[in-house]
């Protein structure tokens, strides 16, 4: 991984765009002076075949640009780490090779293969870390970024393919995100970002997907580290959900124009998250007891699982005929309907806190259900069935013949089916709108 080497953040005093930020430092981009040696594989072999071609490229460490990233007082420390990979993708999108780092330091050989047609004026784009860049289910710390979501490009031209060879201007790998070190006045466990053009994943340079930023803290605390990426260069909203090491739950909105390539600083006060007394999709409040999201214009559904402190617990397992019991207030079992209304909501599969699940996304919010597997009421949690890897939900629908319905997903589908009742699934609680 690269590491910062001996960088002095300046500190920069002053608010920006409302946010009382302290701009750390502008991310400047890794200057490389490339060393390439190229050759074709065959020289023998026919037009149509592919041609294969040995890259070597030497990489000098710039003032910033990395992707791991350790912070020590006022100092950003940086430097590679043998097996970084840079993917390398021609002007269609393709990948057609990676380069690997050979060895630790602030200057590394990047070497290997790119496969395919490749031709003079030829503009090749270098991904650092990877062309599909994913920004949920982060862990607020430096390691986590440098390691899923510190992502950079930079470009070089083909100059000639026979052997081929590069233009020898430097190479600036330029930051895809900014990063934030937010501050809270309580440790935080888990943290739900949005915006209104924040940037949830994107391949390449094509279209992105826009969604909310998660994240889960193994540890918790007060300052949490967030990649963000934007795609607007408009200062807008960004709106957070924060719940605390003791399972309370918060809200704050921080107005900022965050440009790729900088570090922030950014104090957040938090207030107590509020009732819910809206029936639009996708609010968030708390209900009965309970932080709920609005699932449809009568209904709500609550953010975590019946006996679960945190969005990510799995919580309580119950028979059918137990299924209610660990409910509080006027929180009840879903009918099939209700668990159909919510199955119809798009959703992806992917650990945005942590554990795997599938998030289901309800007007501008999302709604995280865990894949708990099933208990085969033994309480012996080494027999709990396919844990991480599918999720089962009671609904309150018996059709008579021993197999009432719940609700069910994996990675790929989400379904209605009948289970046993004598299975121990987990429970999602609804709740009617006042």
């Amino acid at each position: 991984m690269l590491r910062l080497v001996d960088m002095y953040i300046k500190m920069v005093s002053g608010q920006m765009n409302e946010m009382n930020v302290k701009t750390i430092k502008s991310l400047c981009g890794i200057l490389a002076m490339l060393a390439f040696t190229a050759c074709s594989s065959d020289n023998d072999e026919s037009a149509d075949a592919p041609h294969f071609y040995n890259v070597t490229l030497t990489a000098f460490m710039g003032d910033a640009e990395t992707r791991a990233l350790s912070e020590n007082g006022s100092n950003i420390n940086a430097s590679f780490t043998k097996g970084d990979i840079v993917e390398v993708v021609n002007a269609s999108g393709n990948s057609v090779g990676t380069l690997t780092a050979q060895a630790d330091g602030p200057s590394t050989t990047l070497s290997g293969t790119i496969t395919g047609s490749i031709n003079v004026n030829d503009v090749l784009s270098l991904y650092y870390l990877s062309a599909t860049a994913k920004y949920d289910g982060q862990d607020g710390t430096l390691d986590g970024i440098a390691a899923h979501q510190h992502f950079a490009k930079g470009t070089i031209t083909v100059s000639s393919t026979d052997p081929l060879s590069f233009t020898q201007s430097p190479v600036n790998f330029a930051s895809k995100q900014s990063i934030t070190k937010f501050t809270f006045p309580v440790k935080v466990k888990n943290f739900h970002i949005t915006a209104a053009g924040l940037v949830q994943s994107i391949v390449g340079d094509g279209e992105p997907t826009i969604g909310a930023v998660t994240g889960a803290l193994t540890s918790p605390s007060t300052n949490v580290y967030v990649a963000l990426r934007s795609n607007s260069n408009l200062k807008q909203a960004y709106s957070f959900i924060i719940q605390d090491e003791a399972g309370n739950w918060y809200t704050a909105t921080k107005n900022a124009k965050l440009t790729d390539g900088r570090i922030y600083a950014v104090d957040i006060a938090l207030t107590p998250l509020p009732a819910l007394t809206s029936t639009n999709v996708g609010d968030i409040g708390v209900l009965d007891g309970l932080p709920a999201i609005v699932l449809n214009s009568t209904t709500a559904v609550a953010l975590k699982n019946v006996g679960a402190l945190y969005l990510e617990d799995y919580g309580t397992y119950y028979t059918f005929e137990n299924r209610a019991s660990g409910l509080t207030g006027t929180w009840y079992v879903p009918t099939r309907t209700e668990l159909e209304a919510l199955a119809a909501k798009p959703s992806t599969w992917g650990a945005p806190y942590g554990v795997n699940g599938r998030m289901f996304t309800i007007g501008s919010n999302s709604l995280f259900l865990p894949a708990a597997g099933l208990d085969d009421t033994d309480n012996d949690p080494s027999d709990f069935w396919k844990v991480s890897e599918l999720g089962y939900y009671w609904s309150s629908d018996d059709p008579g013949e021993g197999l009432p319905f719940c609700l069910s997903f994996s990675s790929s589908v989400v379904n209605i089916i009948s289970g046993y009742k004598t299975d121990a699934l987990t429970v999602r609680p609804f709740h009617t709108l006042p």
